[in-house]
Parts: structure tokens; C-alpha cells; sequence
């Protein structure tokens, strides 16, 4: 009698207990609803994608391959991946975030970008197109490059964004002012914004070359190539006035002292004409005419050289190796060590990339109203200058 008794309650109790819990309503999950209309589009190498965000979404994840690659704790609805690696199936995926913490599924879409890496040179100009350049010289060098590399590319700061490698193998940058102070401070100061001078910096850090010509040779200091104690003070900038004299650039620096650095079969020389005007070879960059001088270069004797580089051998020496630099030239009529008007800085571990720089009062590009004598070995010693940063 006891089981079933027993048998009976817990029967009952499984009855009521069903019974009990079928009067439970059990709440629904919280769903995050997803982004929507995830779209990419394509520029050179660059991806931007757009999306549409839910309407209680307080942020976006956004993710490469898997990878995160962006956290906004704010709405946004587009993103830019900048020089994206090519030839190869890049997969994005797009997150809503909640301000409760939750994260939605990801919307994805697959990019690849075909490409084939096809660098060219580059100029970057003072002005906003060719016609804008206020002086005469910087315009002139400017028409020139238009006219001789035909695919390179005319840059401007105003549209400058980014640069690389694999797309601008050189970029040539000439600022030749009248009147102008010397400090890289006072150069234009389109062309040393942060921004500006921002993508130039990182671009010689990627491996680009820069070609700097004139009063551009200052760059190299704010560039963070060399530190500004040992940068170009030999610095002028005035109306100049009519010679009669030929302005030359002599490739044998020190030539007749006892240890003579001669770079006269250098790539950057090659097929330039010579004369022997002042005793020794050179090379002819500008005729009789009117003639500014402006010049932008190093005077060797003025940095505390050879003593801060005790194994020396002169101020040539030691400047190249305390800022691994080779100096390509001198003034014309120069036979000592004084001074350099061509400096290649050679690549470092923090900047692999070569910066090229030309500082010489000869090295102008509109001789006011005189056609150059020299004017083939100008644009020699320009096309050359590029071809060697080119390698």
C-alpha cells in the first residue's frame, strides 16, 4: 500500500511541476542586427569601403583577413585602407557595435586588386598646376619635367595624400626664390605643412628617393636627414645682376690638394660638355646673362670639421661619414675642400631611402631673358640626377 501511495505523489509532483513550468514565458534573445549595403570601391591601391549602420548601432569594428584593423566607438560609414597589398584576395568584414557591449555578425566582401608595380618620377610643384608657379625658375623646371617625362606625374600639396615607392620611384622638388630667407621655415609654407612634410618624411622611410634642387636642399634638415647644425648655409637669394663668366660645377672636389675626391665619371656627369675655364675641368651649367645668385649648399669649414670625426683625413671626410653622405661637386672654380653643391645622403637603417640635393647658384633653370649657353648640360645633369635615383 506504501508504494503505491509513493508511486501516486510522485506522479502528482511530475504533473504539477509540468504543468508549472508551461506557465513560464521564457524572454527572447536580444538579437544585434547587422550593417547592411556593405560596398567596396577601388583607387590605385587604395580601398574604401561604405556601409549602412543600424539604427541603435554606437560604433563599427571593421576587420582584414580576420584581423582588426579599426575600432570606432562612434558611427561611422566608411573606411579607407590605404595601399593595400595587391594580387592577392583581401577579405573585409564589417561590424555594428552596441553600447551595451554587444557586436553584430560581420557583413563581408571579398577585393582584390590587380597590379602590376610601375613607378615613375614625380615632381612635386609649389603651386597648384603648372601655370600657378610664381617664379620664374621653379615654372620653368616644371614645364621641362612635363615635357620629358610625359607619364610622370605633376604633384601638388594641395591634392597631396600619400606617396610610395612602387608608384613614385624619385620625386623632384625645386623651390628657387627671390627674396627669400634663408631657413627651411621660410620656404612656401604649402610645401612645409605638417601634412606636407609628414608625407614626405614617411615616404623617404618607405625607400623613396627625393631629388631636392636650390633652396629645396633645406628639406634635408626637416626631413630629419641631418640635424640642422650641419645643414646647406650657404644661402643666397638676391635679384642677382649681368656676367659675363661661365657658372660651372666642378665634379673633383679638393683637386689640387694631396687627396682629391673626383666623381667626374659619375652617372650624374655623363654626357655632360666640359671647358677649362678655371685651370681644371668642370662642367658648364649657366652663360653670360643676367644670372641670380642663389645658391643653397654646405660650407665645410663651419661644422666643427674634421675634429668631430678624429680618423678624417679632411672636412670632405668627415662630413660624409658623420651623416654617410658622398659629395658630387663643387663650385666651379673651387680646387679645395671648402664647400659641396651636389651632396647624395645616402640611405640609412631609419631612412632607406636617397635623398639627391643640387645647391648651386649655376643650377638655374630661366637665365631672365638669356638663353643658357649650358642650358643641354642643365637639363643633362636633371635627367641624369632622376635616372640615378630611378635605379
Amino acid at each position: 500500500m506504501k508504494k503505491i501511495l509513493s508511486g501516486f505523489i510522485s506522479l502528482l509532483t511530475v504533473c504539477l511541476g509540468l504543468a508549472s513550468c508551461s506557465d513560464v514565458e521564457i524572454p527572447e534573445a536580444v538579437t544585434s542586427e547587422t550593417v547592411s549595403a556593405l560596398t567596396s570601391s577601388v583607387s590605385g591601391r587604395n580601398v574604401t569601403l561604405n556601409w549602412t549602420n543600424p539604427v541603435n548601432a554606437s560604433g563599427v569594428q571593421i576587420l582584414k583577413n580576420n584581423t582588426l584593423v579599426a575600432n570606432f566607438d562612434s558611427i561611422v560609414t566608411s573606411y579607407l585602407d590605404r595601399h593595400v597589398a595587391v594580387n592577392t584576395d583581401l577579405w573585409y568584414t564589417v561590424k555594428a557595435k552596441y553600447s551595451d557591449g554587444r557586436v553584430s555578425e560581420g557583413q563581408s566582401l571579398k577585393q582584390n586588386i590587380q597590379y602590376e608595380a610601375n613607378a615613375k618620377p614625380a615632381m612635386l610643384i609649389t603651386a597648384e598646376s603648372i601655370d600657378a608657379i610664381e617664379d620664374d625658375d621653379e615654372k620653368a623646371a616644371a614645364q621641362w619635367f612635363h615635357a620629358t617625362y610625359p607619364d610622370g606625374a605633376i604633384l601638388t600639396p594641395g591634392t597631396l595624400s600619400t606617396l610610395y615607392p612602387d608608384e613614385y620611384n624619385v620625386v623632384w622638388i625645386q623651390i628657387d626664390r627671390v627674396g627669400i630667407d634663408m631657413g627651411w621655415q621660410k620656404l612656401p609654407a604649402n610645401m612645409v605643412s605638417d601634412k606636407v612634410i609628414g608625407i614626405l618624411t614617411q615616404y623617404v622611410k618607405d625607400g623613396g628617393n627625393l631629388l631636392l634642387t636650390k633652396h629645396a636642399t633645406q628639406l634635408t634638415v626637416v626631413l630629419g636627414r641631418i640635424d640642422e647644425k650641419f645643414g646647406p648655409h650657404i644661402f643666397s637669394s638676391g635679384q642677382g645682376g649681368q656676367g659675363t663668366d661661365n657658372w660651372t660645377v666642378n665634379g673633383n672636389i679638393g683637386c689640387d690638394q694631396d687627396k682629391p675626391y673626383d666623381h667626374r665619371k659619375h652617372d650624374i656627369y655623363a654626357g655632360m660638355t666640359t671647358n677649362m675655364d678655371f685651370g681644371h675641368e668642370s662642367f658648364g651649367l649657366e652663360g653670360p646673362g643676367f644670372r641670380e645668385d642663389h645658391n643653397c649648399m654646405w660650407d665645410l669649414n663651419s661644422y666643427g670639421l674634421p675634429d668631430l670625426v678624429p680618423t678624417a683625413h679632411d672636412v670632405v671626410d668627415a662630413y660624409q661619414q658623420y651623416t654617410n653622405c658622398t659629395m658630387l661637386g663643387t663650385w666651379g672654380h673651387v680646387s679645395d675642400y671648402c664647400c659641396a653643391g651636389i651632396i647624395d645622403f645616402n640611405p640609412t637603417p631609419d631612412m632607406p631611402g636617397r635623398i639627391f640635393a643640387i645647391g648651386l647658384s649655376a643650377y638655374e633653370w630661366d637665365e631672365n631673358g638669356t638663353t643658357n649657353t649650358y642650358q643641354s648640360n642643365m637639363e643633362r645633369l636633371t635627367k641624369n640626377s632622376i635616372g640615378y635615383l630611378s635605379k
